[in-house]
């Protein structure tokens, strides 16, 4: 008898403990409605949109070089000089002629000048004046085409120093101080910071639900990073076998992205309809279900939800038990039991 009235105690003791808890202080949030496309998670790879072989426009051995792959470079900065000793020759001689043209140029102008006196007192013949005053026009000309010749060689001095054409980084160096570097030959593999893209395979079926312009939050594991990012078109073909096409999501540039890091992305999967918004702080995994907690009648209440998408800060899921304006607890939930009383302290 007395052992049946101990188990008994023991039992009910712990429940009525339960019943006299005073409520949980929980926080909660108000359930939101969109019109929003349901969506899957996508996986795919960074690229640089915009890559240039950077060449040289004169030939010539690298004397000196300023970069390495992997390096990031500001517009113009120059990556490599490329010897310019016969270059420096060559203009040192159109620098002698020129000077040469300029003694002709002015002892001429002299015999033209002084030809002119003696041809007006009828000293000397209109032919001669006219062989001095011609000479005198043929050494000014031939003073430009040497300037012309000097203003090319200077250019190919200045071409002798290759520079990054944009912001970017190195991805590929494909000579090395002390090659000869001929005309258009490539120096390196650069790709442009200004023009970073995610591009992501989806199946074709999901082509009528993708909109040039739609936002995306891309996501680079690797990086640990989040950013958002346009929808600007698709590549302009088709695998022929798996019908998979490419979405391009343009994005802004972070430091340390590189070629083909893996992406991920939700990406539309079905036209557009009514979905609720529900933070993610709200929701719990309970047996492996996806569950969230409203109030009923002042006790919290589990309610199973079928997640169709993620976005940012929220999940959506499609209307049944839960409907907009209800309340769902985002703060105290992992706490709570199902039918237990609560208070909120914060909404």
């Amino acid at each position: 008898m007395y052992a049946r009235l101990i188990l008994l105690l023991f039992f009910f003791t712990p429940l009525a403990q339960s019943q006299e808890r005073p409520p949980a202080s929980v926080v909660t949030a108000t359930i939101t409605s969109k019109i929003l496309s349901p969506t899957s998670e996508m996986v795919g790879v960074l690229r640089f949109a915009q890559v240039s072989n950077v060449a040289a426009e004169v030939e010539g051995v690298i004397e000196t070089q300023h970069f390495d792959t992997g390096w990031s470079l500001k517009k113009g900065t120059i990556m490599a000089q490329l010897n310019t000793d016969f270059i420096q020759k060559d203009r040192g001689i159109i620098q002698s002629q020129i000077l040469e043209a300029d003694a002709e140029i002015e002892k001429l102008a002299r015999e033209v000048k002084r030809l002119e006196a003696l041809k007006q007192g009828q000293l000397t013949s209109r032919s001669t004046y006219d062989e001095a005053f011609f000479s005198h026009k043929v050494l000014q000309a031939r003073k430009k085409t040497l300037q012309a010749k000097l203003g090319r060689i200077q250019l190919s001095i200045d071409k002798s120093k290759v520079r990054a054409p944009f912001d970017g980084i190195v991805l590929e160096k494909l000579g090395d101080q002390g090659n000869w570097l001929g005309k258009g030959d490539a120096l390196a593999r650069f790709g442009s910071t200004q023009d970073i893209q995610a591009i992501i395979p989806v199946s074709e079926r999901l082509l009528p639900f993708q909109q040039s312009g739609d936002t995306f939050e891309v996501t680079i594991p690797a990086l640990k990073l989040k950013i958002s990012g346009q929808l600007t078109g698709i590549v302009p073909f088709a695998e022929l076998r798996s019908k998979s096409v490419y979405l391009k999501i343009s994005l802004p540039y972070e430091e340390g992205m590189i070629e083909h890091l893996t992406v991920e992305s939700h990406i539309p999967t079905a036209a557009p309809r009514k979905l609720l918004l529900i933070p993610r702080a709200a929701l719990l995994q309970n047996q492996g279900a996806d569950t969230v907690y409203t109030i009923v009648d002042g006790k919290a209440t589990p309610v199973i939800v079928d997640i169709v998408s993620r976005r940012g800060g929220f999940i959506t899921v499609a209307q049944g038990d839960l409907k907009s304006g209800a309340t769902v607890i985002v703060d105290g939930n992992d706490r709570l039991q199902p039918g237990q009383a609560v208070q909120v302290v914060v909404q």
